[in-house]
């Protein structure tokens, strides 16, 4: 089976989501988004290449790819493959400002070597 490696913010993001659903939707509906972006993840780490290139300005992006969860197409999840699977870096309302978010995620001021470098140590 193909790894998922999901970072701190899309956790996050995960239980934000879920939170939203349970207060507005109730309990079976957050579940059911929940159960929707395990199965998303799941299809993406078996098929890494699936979803949309994430094509801005910012080399930084240059991998980056994003998908709807499913039944749940307002909601993006933001990924990248990597030899063993993919990593989740965000799940995002798409309606909010992504290209901000992503901005303040990969610290675009920062030396593009130094980034490269802290992510490396993370995982």
């Amino acid at each position: 089976m193909s790894e998922i490696v999901r970072r701190p913010l899309a956790n996050r993001d995960l239980v934000e989501i879920f939170r939203h659903y349970a207060r507005e939707a109730g309990l079976r509906v957050a579940d059911r988004f929940f159960a929707e972006a395990e199965a998303t993840f799941a299809r993406l780490a078996s098929m890494p290449g699936m979803g949309t290139r994430y094509e801005p300005d910012e080399p930084l992006y240059a991998d980056l790819r994003y998908i709807p969860v499913s039944r749940f197409r307002k909601y993006l999840v933001f990924y990248r493959p990597v030899p063993s699977g993919i990593e989740v870096l965000r799940v995002l309302h798409g309606a909010r400002e992504i290209g901000r978010i992503l901005v303040e995620e990969f610290d675009v001021d920062a030396d593009p070597g130094e980034e490269r470098e802290e992510e490396s140590n993370e995982v």
